[in-house]
């Protein structure tokens, strides 16, 4: 060994480093909430965590089965497996197969209507979740996610793609690719 004044310090070991950061970052993210704290994407209410509040998330419609196969369109009793809608015998579309996470009633209109119109980028990733989650047997036959390309002017006015922004966060959950 040397004296004290000619020793050199030993280094500090990376799982110390990661738990100072963890610790830094546990502070700084209480500060941020106190700051500004969470708040429900439709209501505004304080919340714990993110996404929405116990009383809009009960309000909110997600459909599941059963469904028409062709449109997604809920039944009210389950007709048995492959039935379509009469809709989608009357007027066949020109796609398979659709999918939707929820019915678009007034909660999900303010989730959809912030996404589009009013920046909320930030509800992508729980909408892209939701959408992942209702189309899983669609998303496991995909071999990619093409988002629906904005005309230039709104892409402009609007400043993102909002199919963009959802088909990403779908990428992300289902790990079905996106093109563009």
């Amino acid at each position: 060994m040397g004296d004290a004044a000619g020793e050199i310090p030993a280094p500090v070991s990376t799982a110390r480093l990661a738990s100072a950061a963890d610790k830094v970052r546990a502070l700084l993210r209480a500060a941020l909430d106190i700051a500004l704290p969470r708040l429900c994407a439709v209501c505004r209410e304080p919340v714990e965590g993110e996404g929405l509040c116990a009383s809009c998330w009960s309000k909110l419609s997600f459909i599941p089965r059963p469904y028409c196969e062709r449109l997604g369109i809920p039944f009210v009793y389950d007709p048995g497996p492959g039935i379509l809608s009469m809709e989608a015998i009357a007027d066949p579309p020109a796609y398979n197969r659709a999918r939707a996470a929820v019915r678009f009633d007034e909660i999900s209109r303010v989730l959809v209507h912030a996404l589009k119109y009013g920046d909320r980028l930030d509800l992508a990733p729980m909408m892209g979740r939701w959408i992942s989650r209702a189309g899983r047997e669609v998303l496991a036959e995909a071999d990619a996610l093409v988002p629906v390309p904005l005309h230039w002017r709104r892409l402009w006015t609007r400043r993102f793609n909002q199919s963009a922004m959802l088909a990403a966060a779908v990428s992300a959950a289902s790990g079905v690719p996106m093109v563009t």
